[in-house]
């Protein structure tokens, strides 16, 4: 098990390396550095002072060397009726979209400089107000994240999304079991949009700590990570990670001379309870644990994730792999989160090319995009696919997960068709197919509740054709052939053989052969149509037996 750094290593290492700098650097370093406890102390003050006098109902959330100050005032526009006013007032938070929000809710970058980050550092004002800082790392006089920066400005410069967009669908207040919000999220994701829930869940406390991160979720000082070093990224976009652990990134999180951040993190915090049903994946596992008993394969549930970052790195434009759909809530720390939507989304060489480019002279003429400013306590989901780019301009915590519709499926299909190339998604996960083939062989069992939500052509077919030709899709290729005897790992499945005959019966009966899915999936005219519901009958009723 690692071992976190002792006080008297760290000194040895900083004289070393002051050691080899010049002077005005060497001093320019310790002012920094001396600046950034001061203001630690100053936040570690006025902490202890909300406790005692208690008046935490006030309270904005802090972020280390700002705050903003809360309003009472509720914004009454929304583009739906789940409106109901959330609770948490000792965590309440002044947003963009509050009537009442002041400038200091909008300046996310006062007293950064010199402190967090180098004073050469420069803001940007983003197209909502909110003011930030630049990616910056200074090195021989220069800032060798002038990429970063450049981007952020682009991305400063895109519309903010706002209740009636194309794109996103907005929704206001706490969570609760209400099935109709469930409905509004499913129908979002299904017609590609994302979905954002403003106060929706608890935000975390006023300040990132080591302690906080262990009793909440489990992250001990100690737990080995590889930190994405900006600077690294920069010299070697394939290897830009630092090995070490959780507490060398929090203990360095106002460093102003490096800027580093965890990503996937697993915790054992995933969606919340209110939204589980959603995850109709993590469904499919457990209601066929008797009709396609596991031998050895185990129970494979979406592991959430928790991410940590200093303020100012920036996320380039990816897409999660796999196809699932992703959730996403800040829970100390606010996120500037660039959406994009290709203008052609039924054209997929179109897709491939506009990604190429989008990676390399980050080029947005060929999409639509929006930036929806995240804060503590808000959610956002996104569909299968979605491509975005993260901008963290203070230091955060977040968390998030991935899970599987059937609503989605015509999206999971055509995401994981454009992963062709290795290295363009962010993430890589095993047991998709398996998880799949168990939506397909629930079919029978659960046909009452998937026609409730709507079980839809495209996404149908979609799903069909995953489970009947999973080595076509190019991302899966390697991971198909198993052990010696080189068999496909879909024929070794506990749930294969159900699974192929459910999808042969479906397929069947809307008079469709097999053979003609990847054209007929390849010839729909839009990326997003979900087609119109399909009435299965009972040509699935062989399969409802008792087994």
């Amino acid at each position: 098990m690692a071992r976190a750094v002792s006080p008297e290593r760290k000194k040895e290492y900083n004289r070393r390396y002051e050691s080899k700098l010049p002077p005005e650097v060497k001093q320019r370093r310790r002012d920094a550095q001396a600046a950034c406890k001061r203001k630690l102390r100053e936040r570690r003050s006025a902490a202890r002072a909300l406790s005692e006098s208690n008046t935490s109902a006030t309270a904005g959330v802090l972020f280390p060397a700002f705050s903003w100050t809360p309003s009472s005032a509720q914004d009454q526009t929304t583009d739906n009726s789940h409106s109901c006013t959330n609770s948490f007032s000792q965590h309440s938070v002044a947003s963009s979209h509050d009537p009442l929000a002041g400038p200091r809710g909008l300046d996310l970058a006062s007293g950064m400089p010199g402190a967090q980050v180098p004073p050469e550092t420069k803001v940007v004002t983003w197209d909502d107000g909110h003011i930030t800082i630049l990616p910056t790392v200074i090195c021989d006089g220069q800032n060798i994240l002038i990429e970063d920066l450049h981007l952020t400005k682009k991305f400063a410069a895109v519309p903010a999304s706002k209740p009636g967009s194309r794109f996103v669908t907005h929704l206001k207040g706490a969570l609760t079991e209400n099935e109709s919000l469930l409905m509004e999220i499913r129908s979002g994701l299904a017609a590609g949009k994302c979905v954002i829930v403003r106060e929706a869940v608890k935000p975390g406390p006023l300040t990132l700590t080591m302690e906080y991160l262990e009793k909440r979720y489990g992250i001990h000082g100690t737990m080995p990570v590889d930190m994405h070093d900006m600077v690294l990224r920069v010299k070697n976009p394939a290897q830009p990670h630092v090995p070490g652990v959780m507490g060398d990134l929090i203990s360095g999180i106002n460093n102003p001379n490096e800027l580093r951040c965890v990503l996937d993190c697993p915790i054992a915090v995933g969606l919340p309870f209110e939204l589980a049903p959603l995850d109709e994946g993590q469904m499919a596992w457990h209601r066929t644990a008797k009709d396609c008993p596991s031998s050895g394969l185990g129970m494979h549930l979406g592991v959430p994730c928790a991410s940590v970052s200093q303020g100012g790195v920036l996320i380039p434009p990816h897409r999660d792999s796999e196809g699932r759909n992703t959730y996403f809530f800040p829970v100390i720390g606010v996120q500037l989160r660039t959406l994009l939507f290709h203008k052609l989304t039924h054209d997929r060489r179109g897709l491939f090319q506009a990604e190429k480019s989008l990676r390399g002279p980050h080029d947005l003429d060929d999409y639509d995009a929006e930036t929806v400013t995240l804060y503590p306590g808000d959610l956002l989901m996104q569909p299968p696919g979605q491509l975005y780019a993260e901008y963290n301009p203070n230091p955060a915590l977040a968390r998030g997960g991935h899970f599987f519709t059937y609503g989605t499926m015509h999206h999971t299909h055509s995401s994981r068709c454009l992963e062709v190339t290795e290295g363009n998604t962010m993430q890589n996960h095993e047991y998709i197919d398996e998880t799949l083939r168990r939506m397909a062989a629930l079919i029978p069992r659960a046909l009452d509740f998937i026609v409730r939500k709507g079980l839809h052509y495209w996404p149908l077919l979609a799903l069909c054709c995953m489970v009947l030709n999973p080595r076509k899709l190019p991302a899966r290729r390697p991971a198909f052939m198993s052990g010696k005897k080189k068999k496909p790992v879909a024929l070794r499945s506990p749930s294969y053989t159900r699974a192929y005959a459910v999808i042969t019966k479906i397929l069947q009966h809307l008079d469709i052969c097999p053979q003609d899915l990847p054209d007929i999936l390849r010839g729909r005219t839009s990326g997003v149509e979900v087609g119109e519901v399909v009435d299965l009958g009972g040509c699935l009723l062989e399969f409802t037996r008792a087994t």
